[in-house]
């Protein structure tokens, strides 16, 4: 995967952003509800599990590998997760380049939404 800055995250690659941004999440709670935010969190992480599966499967074209990543980014920064949206972005850029992901940024990935979905159950009982 890519090192460097993460733009706008001050964090040094997308390894080190926080999986879970609390201040983000009780906004985000605060505006639309706990129980409304629980179900985006429930379909995010449906789809990033299956987003995973059909990128472990392989045979993506660029394009779609660049919708794919580009999703998991948007979904990722409405669910309050840095990590899970700095590595979408820098696999959007590998895939703009024509990059597939390694199986490394695939871990990744499912690593970071393991960390994410444990701090939402530990933040909301």
């Amino acid at each position: 995967m890519a090192k460097g800055p993460v733009k706008g995250s001050g964090a040094a690659s997308p390894g080190d952003a926080p999986a879970f941004d609390p201040v983000e999440f009780a906004e985000l709670a605060g505006v639309i509800g706990e129980d409304a935010v629980l179900d985006l969190v429930w379909i995010f992480e449906t789809e990033t599990t299956d987003r995973l599966q059909r990128l472990v499967a392989g045979g993506q074209d660029k394009v779609t590998l660049v919708r794919e990543m580009h999703t998991l980014k948007g979904a990722a920064g409405i669910v309050a997760s840095p990590r899970l949206t700095a590595l979408g972005q820098c696999l959007e850029q590998m895939a703009l380049r024509g990059i597939a992901p390694a199986s490394c940024d695939l871990k990744a990935i499912e690593d970071a939404l393991r960390v994410y979905l444990e701090a939402v159950r530990i933040r909301t009982g």
